[in-house]
């Protein structure tokens, strides 16, 4: 594992309660779970004082370049991302889905039931102690340290007596594994995900596939009405930098419908939506 050394960290966490606790986790997933090929991100499990939130590290960096006047790399995944909310001990989620530029909000209730295992491993000064739950349509592995006071996790894992360090799902479609912690002094402020979560439009399951479904019908009408244009030979841009015109309509939509198919392998498997070819 490429975990760094926390032991530091947990010995202050009662000490400032003002402080922002940031744990970095390499997240490693299938995008489609038909094919070997692995996607690489960063997630930011940030705590402070009752709210706790995860996102991707994406959003941290864009948010850092805007703060210092640079340009953001087109690379960037801010248009194919998630953004989770909870209070801190709470099963309670506010989940933000991006679609380009609009921006679903579901609220949800999750709990695991875990069973804890008396199998322990060391990993620097950590121990770590082996959990594991069926969940999302899938069985899960966690490790979790009894020695750091959270009992939080990535996405929407938590409830152990520690913070999970490492999880994964025994099919290998995805694997979180914790790799860097910080300690901020102050309130972390990001302008790209409050503009999402201010601006998002709440939604029940129903209505969550309902519009999933609408913009896979016709993703470019979709964003074209979010962002208030009527007339179909007016240009916007994706947000990865694609312009949108008249004479390549027909390719983008097409693009985009193809990826929504392919890349269909949600963590929670139990609410994948199968969308028509």
């Amino acid at each position: 594992m490429k975990i760094v050394l926390l032991t530091a960290c947990v010995l202050v966490f009662s000490q400032v309660k003002a402080q922002t606790y940031r744990f970095i986790y390499d997240v490693e997933y299938k995008k489609d779970s038909a094919e070997s090929s692995i996607t690489k991100e960063n997630y930011h499990l940030d705590i402070r004082d009752q709210q706790v939130r995860y996102y991707p590290r994406d959003f941290y960096i864009g948010d850092s370049l805007v703060a210092n006047n640079l340009p953001i790399a087109k690379d960037m995944k801010f248009n194919t991302s998630s953004i989770l909310t909870h209070q801190k001990g709470s099963d309670g989620y506010d989940e933000y889905d991006i679609l380009e530029n609009v921006a679903l909000k579901r609220s949800s209730k999750n709990t695991q039931n875990w069973k804890l295992s008396e199998e322990k491993k060391t990993v620097k000064d950590l121990t770590l102690q082996k959990a594991t739950t069926t969940w999302g349509g899938r069985n899960w592995v966690a490790w979790f340290a009894p020695q750091i006071p959270f009992n939080e996790g990535p996405y929407k894992f938590h409830g152990l007596p520690g913070l999970i360090v490492e999880l994964y799902d025994d099919n290998n479609n995805y694997r979180f594994e914790l790799v860097k912690n910080q300690k901020l002094k102050q309130s972390y402020l990001n302008q790209f995900m409050d503009y999402f979560m201010q601006s998002a439009v709440p939604v029940n399951e129903q209505k969550y596939r309902e519009a999933k479904l609408k913009y896979y019908d016709s993703p470019v009408n979709y964003l074209r009405n979010a962002v208030g244009q009527t007339k179909s030979n007016e240009e916007f841009y994706l947000n990865d930098g694609t312009l949108v015109k008249q004479d390549n309509y027909r390719e983008v939509n097409e693009r985009l419908r193809s990826s929504i198919r392919k890349y269909n392998n949600p963590i929670e498997l139990d609410k994948v939506i199968q969308y028509p070819k």
